[in-house]
């Protein structure tokens, strides 16, 4: 346990490096073991065939009566024992005929050393050899004692003087060296191996690390109060590459609302004072002067700017709500039945209302939003219109589309972006004493973005044309923006 604690507490450099030679060595150690089992089979195999030929070669000339040959080599001995002879490998088999073929008996692992009397000896060619005194015990090489293990071979053949067993062995001295010096290689080479593994991985691991710690260091720089600092990018295009673009990206939301914010909070906090201080005013005066104060009109100023405080507030509410939600489909909704509600519970106004409603037309989403939405519109449009508002229904291109229009003064070309940020006013027609809190617009636009839809300012001949977009209510699939563009976040 203290050990996988201790591992976690290394660093991904140090903890790569040890992870990858010890595979290395796992596999070095391996893939020896397995060499070196092949080569010492390998080499097993080439010395039973060098006794099976030797083997063959002699029983074929002892039948013959031409006695036992010598290897050239003299790696391979053979030596003949009568078959009935208690020291022989193999007993005499009483199913061979003379002048059979001579057969091959199995092969042995490991043997002692043969006796000297067992050893032969070589044999001229050239002088005839009595059958009988060249299966006779040899004389043994001085220093035979101090021999390796052998391996051996025997066959029994059929000779005139009866059977005989032939015994062929072989020294292993040479397979166990070769094996050795195998083994002593891959022993010395792969410390050398490990070594040079783990300074790769060592320097490599750092090389590629290197741009996270760039990344850290920089980031270690931000703050709550300056989130100006972007992350390096590392030119590999690899995943950290990715991740820095990733990080620069959310650094870039973030500032973008950590800003948006705190210009909410200054106007909020300007918007929130005028009231209060259109309050405090009248009030103040009135204390000062009791005698001189006409309550009645007093108390109408005040409970209009409290109207005004009430109608701010509520939408610095509904815009916290917004900004709050996670964007959601909502649920299935009539918005034709909504918005003729919606109008139907507003009180009547000075300008002439027009409305033309398409029955039928569903979409999904919020219906506190969406009627907030036709409230806010039509409230702008009767706000600054002369004599006449139209408001008009339909689908169009598989989306609803809502156009509110106004006879009034209408908003320039070049405000037509500015009417929907928070606070914003025009001076021509955006006054306070008109009762506006500069938040109704920003609200319409934060709602039509949180339902996948637009809202634009369309030209016209006279006042304003508002149009907003929603996608209608389909079965499955996700709702797309009328305008093409993702919803803002």
């Amino acid at each position: 346990m203290r050990d996988r604690l201790l591992l976690r507490r290394l660093s991904i450099r140090a903890r790569t490096t040890i992870t990858a030679t010890t595979i290395v060595a796992l596999a070095v150690v391996a893939i020896g073991a397995v060499l070196v089992g092949h080569l010492n089979g390998r080499l097993n195999e080439e010395l039973d065939a060098a006794l099976q030929e030797q083997l063959s070669a002699a029983s074929a000339s002892v039948v013959a009566g031409s006695g036992i040959p010598e290897e050239p080599s003299g790696t391979v001995r053979v030596r003949a024992v009568p078959a009935d002879d208690p020291a022989g490998s193999v007993p005499a088999r009483p199913d061979l005929e003379p002048g059979s073929a001579p057969m091959t008996g199995e092969l042995a692992d490991t043997l002692e050393p043969p006796a000297p009397a067992d050893l032969p000896e070589p044999v001229a060619p050239a002088e005839p050899v009595d059958p009988a005194e060249q299966l006779g015990p040899r004389p043994i090489p001085a220093g035979a004692e101090s021999m390796a293990p052998l391996r051996t071979a025997t066959a029994t053949v059929v000779t005139p003087t009866g059977n005989q067993t032939l015994i062929a062995s072989a020294s292993t001295r040479s397979v166990q060296r070769a094996t050795e010096t195998a083994a002593t290689g891959l022993l010395f080479g792969m410390p050398v191996l490990l070594a040079v593994v783990a300074t790769l991985t060592w320097f490599s691991t750092g090389r590629a690390l290197r741009p996270v710690e760039a990344i850290r260091h920089e980031f270690t720089r931000l703050s709550a109060q300056d989130l100006r600092g972007r992350m390096p990018v590392p030119a590999s295009g690899d995943e950290i590459a990715r991740l820095a673009l990733t990080l620069n990206d959310t650094l870039d939301r973030l500032d973008d609302s950590v800003r948006r914010q705190r210009r909410f909070v200054a106007d909020a906090s300007h918007e929130l004072r005028s009231p209060l201080a259109a309050l405090r005013t009248p009030l103040e005066v009135a204390q000062a002067h009791p005698d001189r104060a006409h309550w009645p009109s007093i108390a109408e100023g005040t409970l209009h700017d409290l109207d005004r405080l009430e109608r701010l507030t509520s939408d610095l509410l509904a815009l916290a709500r917004i900004d709050g939600t996670t964007p959601a489909p909502g649920d299935e909704l009539d918005l034709s039945s909504l918005t003729a509600d919606t109008v139907a519970r507003r009180a009547p106004a000075e300008p002439q209302r027009a409305v033309e409603l398409e029955p039928g037309i569903v979409v999904r989403g919020h219906r506190t939003h969406l009627a907030r939405l036709i409230t806010n519109l039509l409230d702008n449009a009767e706000a600054h219109a002369e004599h006449r508002v139209a408001l008009r229904l339909r689908a169009e291109d598989g989306c609803a589309r809502l156009d509110v229009v106004d006879d009034g003064p209408g908003i320039p070309v070049e405000s037509r972006d500015q009417v929907f940020e928070r606070f914003a006013r025009l001076d021509t027609a955006r006054a306070r004493e008109q009762g506006g809190s500069g938040l109704g617009l920003a609200l319409v636009r934060e709602i039509a973005d949180l339902h996948h839809g637009s809202v634009v300012i369309n030209d016209s001949d006279r006042g304003a044309h508002f149009t907003a977009r929603f996608p209608l209510s389909a079965p499955s699939g996700s709702a797309q923006r009328p305008d093409g563009d993702a919803p803002r976040s």
